[in-house]
């Protein structure tokens, strides 16, 4: 095998296993409430989603703009200086999980309303509420779990990190079967299990640096706020290309709650953890290359950044391809995975072709982001990735329905997915 190609796939297979696992925390949750509690429940946990996702895509700043500093530094040999960019990312990580827990917990009545509960049943929105408060109790094991992975991975141990995340995804299975189905907690249950899950993957991940496996330490450091602003600026592009999860939890849930009332916020919730496995998969190909991206930028190679670009391109058109081919393909089975009930199986089947187009586009759009961020061309990726996430994915979901009927919102991803990539390439053209 040639040795780029050895790089390329310890790097990415890991990534991509790690990230899958990640999201199959709110999967498997979903799965089992939707089995276990039924479809209002389903409903229930897709309304939390907006708060949930958009911490994660917040905290994300931070990991991924400190590893990107790491990586280059450590190309360039400087180990005390990428050891310096960990730890401010770690500490920053820290503070804003215990912040984000505290409002998550506080405020989670308030959060869901915000999120369309006020226009669905009682019994949703109060299901929702609880669901909330307890996921988001445990939100510093969630954030530090994440951002641990990525920095065992860029520190030489890519397997480690995915055997961290599949402890807790192990976990997180065995823990929601127990809750929900022999203890009956229905789905205050299985925010807790999510939870637990979680704190048995940071403790796989701390064994890295306790029993000192690579270059990189936990040690008391000097705060340079300049160095956290380098971190926030790095990190940005990724923040805002994984916000665009909860904005689009955010719209449909407003358009949806109008549009379709309980049932259509069920029908996306089955959507929406379809494409969470999606959206890892591919997302999981960007950011493995985002360390061998890095290191050659910090080297001058511009051959092998080239060529881990082309072979990221490739790749994720393979995948993305393939996984819409199955989905197709086996599109109510993929919804009765999550629910019984026939209506909620009728519905989703008919929209999930429609909805898993925009996996295909998106796949290049992520590629596009990470290359630019990890090459230090960061105005380019935020304009790519806040237009993504955030403005062309809000418009499309509200304009399409108005213009072209209720059912076309379901191929609003799929065009704010096109526009995008129609700029990315523009922006790549130009340089």
């Amino acid at each position: 095998m040639d040795a780029r190609i050895k790089t390329l796939s310890s790097y990415v297979l890991p990534s991509v296993g790690g990230l899958c696992v990640t999201y199959l925390y709110n999967i498997v949750d979903g799965i089992f409430v939707g089995q276990g509690v039924g479809p209002a429940a389903l409903g229930a946990v897709n309304i939390g989603v907006p708060f949930i996702t958009f911490v994660v895509a917040a905290a994300a700043m931070f990991p991924m703009g400190g590893a990107t500093i790491t990586a280059i530094r450590m190309g360039r040999g400087d180990q005390e200086g990428a050891n310096h960019a960990f730890m401010t990312a770690l500490i920053m990580t820290t503070l804003l999980a215990v912040g984000l827990m505290a409002v998550g917990m506080i405020f989670a009545g308030e959060i869901v309303l915000i999120s369309g509960a006020d226009r669905l049943s009682e019994e949703m929105a109060h299901m929702a509420a609880e669901y909330l408060f307890y996921y988001s109790a445990f939100s510093v094991p969630m954030l530090m779990s994440t951002c641990l992975s990525v920095f065992v991975r860029n520190d030489g141990s890519p397997a480690l990190a995915f055997a961290g995340m599949c402890i807790g995804a192990l976990s997180n299975i065995f823990l929601d079967w127990l809750f929900i189905f022999p203890l009956q907690k229905g789905i205050v249950g299985a925010a807790i299990a999510s939870g637990l899950g979680q704190v048995f993957s940071v403790i796989v991940l701390l064994s890295h640096f306790f029993l000192k496996k690579g270059a990189l330490r936990i040690k008391r450091f000097s705060v340079k706020f300049s160095l956290a602003g380098k971190v926030c600026k790095r990190g940005l592009p990724e923040a805002a290309s994984q916000l665009t999860t909860p904005v689009t939890a955010l719209c449909y849930n407003i358009m949806l709650a109008s549009l379709a009332g309980d049932m259509g916020i069920s029908t996306f919730s089955v959507l929406s953890f379809i494409f969470s496995l999606a959206n890892a998969v591919l997302s999981g190909v960007a950011q493995g290359l985002q360390p061998l991206w890095g290191r050659r930028f910090g080297e001058q190679d511009e051959k092998e950044m080239k060529f881990y670009f082309k072979s990221g391109m490739i790749l994720n058109f393979i995948l993305s391809t393939g996984i819409y081919a199955v989905l197709v393909a086996f599109a109510p089975l993929a919804i009765r995975v999550f629910s019984k009930d026939d209506r909620l199986v009728e519905a989703g089947a008919a929209a999930l072709p429609v909805f898993a187009l925009s996996f295909i586009p998106m796949a290049w759009n992520l590629i596009f982001t990470a290359y630019l961020f990890s090459t230090k061309r960061t105005k380019q990726a935020n304009v790519i990735a806040v237009s993504r996430g955030i403005v062309i994915k809000a418009a499309a979901i509200f304009l399409m329905p108005v213009l072209f009927g209720s059912e076309a919102i379901w191929a609003a991803p799929a065009v704010a997915e096109v526009f995008t990539l129609l700029l990315a390439g523009v922006i790549l053209a130009l340089g």
